[in-house]
C-alpha cells in the first residue's frame, strides 16, 4: 500500500512540467493531454537521418507523432504521458545511433547507419 503511494506520487512530480527533463529540453501539454516535447538533435546530418529517427519514433507505444527537422537540428515529439516519457524518447533516438539532447548515440546502431549519416 505504502509502495503504491510512493509510485503515485514519484509519478505525479515526474508529469509535472520542469521536473524529469534533461536542460535544453522544452515540454508542454496540449489541452487534450498529449504531452509535446522538443529534442535536439546535434548529430542530424541528411534526410535519410530524418527518416531513420522518425521511423525509429513511429514504432515505439506511445509516441503520438514526431516531426524531426533538418535545419533546426530537433524532433518535436507528441506523446501520452502515461506511455511515455521524454528519456524513452532520448532513449529510442540514441538507439538509432543520434544523439538526442544529452544523450549520446548507441555506438553499435551508430556504425549501422548510411554512410552519409556518420
Amino acid at each position: 500500500m505504502m509502495r503504491n503511494l510512493v509510485l503515485g506520487i514519484g509519478l505525479v512530480i515526474l508529469m509535472m512540467p520542469g521536473c524529469g527533463k534533461s536542460t535544453g529540453e522544452k515540454q508542454s501539454v496540449t489541452s487534450n493531454g498529449i504531452s509535446v516535447a522538443t529534442i535536439q538533435l546535434p548529430t542530424l546530418k541528411c534526410k535519410t537521418c530524418v527518416r531513420t529517427i522518425k521511423d525509429a519514433l513511429a514504432s515505439v507505444d506511445g509516441i503520438e507523432s514526431a516531426d524531426v527537422n533538418l535545419d533546426s537540428k530537433s524532433a518535436t515529439v507528441k506523446f501520452i504521458p502515461a506511455k511515455m516519457d521524454i528519456g524513452k524518447i532520448e532513449l529510442t533516438i540514441s538507439q538509432a545511433g543520434y544523439d538526442a539532447d544529452k544523450v549520446k548515440r548507441d555506438s553499435t546502431a551508430y556504425e549501422n547507419l548510411a554512410v552519409c549519416c556518420k
